[in-house]
């Protein structure tokens, strides 16, 4: 009798163990479209014997855990690559609109610049002619308008770049969050021998989030992940998260800090690293070569304009609104006269004169803006502009393809095969009715003993 049982303890066991497997099958299969899903299997172990005298008693087998078929290494690699790709994704969102504002298009700085030679020219044969100096001033007017615009937007895709920011930092805090319950929620149902891969998935799905929007180093440790920035500030600790803090500089510029310390300048991936580069190594430096190049124009056209005379015989003054300092100076360039008769053309107070004309048509092939013609420094601004999102365009194409061979890699791993799936439920429901048609016949057996035992 005791045998009779011990085998139907060993079927009992066996059903338990294939039910959990077939359970586990099925949960694959209807993961597996789900993002982030780990697929799962069962590890099935031979209980030990127990050993009664010279016989061996076999013990069957149970489930020992159910786990996820992780790749720790590929995953740390999506990370990295992940948020390497959102930073060039966000410096080609944050430059493309940037690269609108310098073109070779009319309306552009270097149309408007064309132009404004082009009316000194067609005013040099006939320098009383009071359409033509209007001509000049409404060419000069544009160039000024168009110049100060052009830093008006840049300044503004700056604003725009700082708001990004502050929600990217806002939604950071809120993931960093989330990591840390998971991180309680996982290591409570590890003490409880419990399985956590549903949880893992999550908090899988959530890091990756967080990779798209800053620079994140990950460690395992005892008590969960441990995340942090690239310089070693805290993102989450075990159950506790650590927020960031957005906060304007004195430069008016948002900066980040964490724990006090400002770590603005050591983010360099993910969304937050795309838009500081392009706020702080794009845009600005586009900026200030347009205003170098405002206050160069100004200084040299002015100074050419007041060597001569206008229609009244008196000297000439200022032709563009001066300008004392570079920085800010596109935003400030503008018109300093109305009246046409004050254009000095004449370079000696004579009517019909023109020669003071000669010396402003001259510098549009002087090297007055850091050794280059005007032309020419601005088409260095067009250049700088373009190759920016150029480059950038590049390292996010070849961010994307990396990042679906590994994603491909990841499936190959973790992901669920139907083909796959589908042999393991019919093989472990052969095992399960084979199991269960085991218990069957001892239950039979079993009955036929107790009745031989009454008889």
């Amino acid at each position: 009798m005791s045998s009779l049982f011990g085998s139907l303890s060993i079927s009992l066991r066996a059903l338990l163990a294939q039910q959990a497997a077939v359970e586990t099958t099925t949960d694959n299969i209807a993961n597996m479209n789900t993002p982030g899903y780990s697929r799962r299997r069962v590890v099935l172990e031979e209980d030990e014997p127990v050993f009664n005298g010279s016989y061996t008693e076999p013990r069957g087998v149970h489930l020992e855990k159910i786990e996820s078929i992780r790749d720790r290494v590929l995953q740390l690699r999506i990370l990295d690559e992940t948020q390497q790709q959102s930073a060039s994704n966000s410096l080609v969102n944050a430059m493309e609109p940037v690269e609108q504002y310098f073109t070779d298009g009319d309306g552009a700085i270097g149309a408007e610049l064309n132009n404004f030679f082009n009316a000194l020219s067609a005013l040099s044969p006939d320098p009383s002619n009071t359409g033509l100096r209007t001509g000049v001033l409404t060419a000069a007017g544009n160039l000024a308008n168009v110049v100060q615009s052009t830093a008006n937007n840049l300044v503004d895709a700056q604003q725009q770049a700082d708001r990004s920011i502050t929600q990217a930092v806002t939604q950071v805090n809120q993931l960093t969050q989330q990591i840390a319950a998971l991180n309680q929620s996982i290591s409570a149902k590890i003490k409880l021998g419990q399985d956590s891969g549903a949880l893992e998935d999550q908090r899988d799905v959530v890091i990756r989030q967080l990779a798209g929007l800053v620079d994140v180093s990950v460690m395992d440790d005892t008590e969960g992940l441990t995340l942090s920035t690239s310089n070693g500030s805290p993102l989450v600790v075990g159950g506790k998260a650590f927020t960031l803090d957005p906060q304007v500089d004195a430069s008016g510029k948002v900066a980040i800090y964490s724990q006090g310390s400002d770590i603005t300048s050591t983010l360099k991936y993910g969304q937050i690293g795309g838009l500081l580069d392009a706020r702080d190594n794009h845009i600005a430096p586009l900026l200030s070569q347009l205003d170098t190049f405002a206050k160069s124009f100004t200084d040299a056209m002015n100074t050419a304009h007041a060597a001569g005379f206008d229609s009244n015989g008196d000297a000439g003054g200022d032709l563009f609104q001066p300008i004392a300092v570079t920085q800010g100076a596109a935003a400030s360039m503008g018109l300093a006269i109305q009246d046409p008769s004050l254009l000095a053309a004449s370079s000696d107070g004579s009517a019909g004169d023109s020669r003071n004309l000669a010396g402003l048509i001259a510098l549009q092939n002087g090297a007055i803006i850091d050794g280059s013609t005007p032309g020419n420094y601005y088409a260095g601004i067009v250049f700088q502009a373009g190759t920016s999102v150029a480059n950038a365009k590049a390292a996010s194409d070849a961010g994307d393809l990396m990042l679906q061979q590994l994603d491909n890699q990841r499936g190959a791993i973790s992901g669920v095969s139907l083909d796959e799936e589908t042999a393991n439920l019919i093989r472990f429901q052969r095992a399960y009715e084979a199991a269960a048609r085991v218990v069957s016949v001892i239950s039979d057996l079993t009955e036929q003993a107790i009745n031989l035992g009454r008889n």
